[in-house]
């Protein structure tokens, strides 16, 4: 009998990436089961929109908190799996949400379709989109390294658009503390697990504010060797 064939260096890093993801799906399976009291449609949505956001978090964090723990160097290159793995995740929650809620996103979507929660969802995916089409080394080497990252860099305001599709999707009304009111009651009176969108949101920063963090320390160290 032949022995089956090593695996190459790509199918090895999107096994570990799968060994990631599958937990984190695990986690939020669980986590919104909860949160919702049972699980419907609408709940097997937010499950994958929990585990793109994760994969996306670890996916655009890496680089940064590389930066500061050098430990950290070695694992940059799951970026790239762990990002994809995020979008495909993404993508499905997409396709579920007129499933979940067709009076918002298939036969209401014309009514809904410059509302912020579709404006800046279509935007974020749109970035996403276009980062996973360019996540090749073919695509690398025609746009060009320097670019490339430039490119890559829009998924930090894709994040950032998702964190205000969230806060505007739960201001109805704002509270007089700027605090969206869903996530204001329960900040008032913290019981049970966070609301989804606000831990989502909570992550997403936690990633901004670390990929900032980077950049004014670069600005720092400069400004000192001047």
């Amino acid at each position: 009998m032949d022995k089956p064939k090593p695996l190459t260096l790509s199918q090895m890093m999107w096994r570990h990436a799968l060994r990631i993801a599958l937990p984190i799906y695990i986690f939020f399976v669980i986590y919104i089961y909860y949160s919702d009291g049972g699980f419907y449609v609408s709940s097997f949505a937010k499950t994958f929109a929990g585990t793109a956001n994760f994969l996306f978090a670890i996916s655009l964090s890496l680089s940064s908190f590389g930066y500061f723990f050098n430990f950290l160097d070695s694992k940059v290159a799951y970026r790239k799996y762990c990002g994809l793995l995020g979008y495909y995740s993404a993508l499905i929650y997409t396709i579920l949400l007129p499933i979940a809620n067709p009076e918002r996103y298939w036969y209401g979507l014309r009514e809904n379709l410059f509302t912020s929660d579709v404006i800046f969802g279509f935007a974020s995916m749109a970035i996403f989109t276009g980062m996973a089409c360019i996540s090749t080394d073919r695509a690398m080497l025609w746009i060009g390294p320097e670019r490339w990252r430039f490119f890559l860099r829009f998924g930090y305001l894709a994040f950032f658009l998702l964190v205000v599709r969230a806060v505007l999707n739960e201001s109805l009304p704002i509270g007089s503390d700027g605090i969206p009111e869903m996530w204001g009651t329960y900040l008032a009176n913290p019981e049970g697990l966070l609301p989804p969108r606000l831990l989502f949101s909570i992550v997403a920063m936690t990633v901004l504010f670390f990929r900032l963090s980077v950049e004014f320390d670069k600005w720092y160290r400069k400004k000192r060797t001047v």
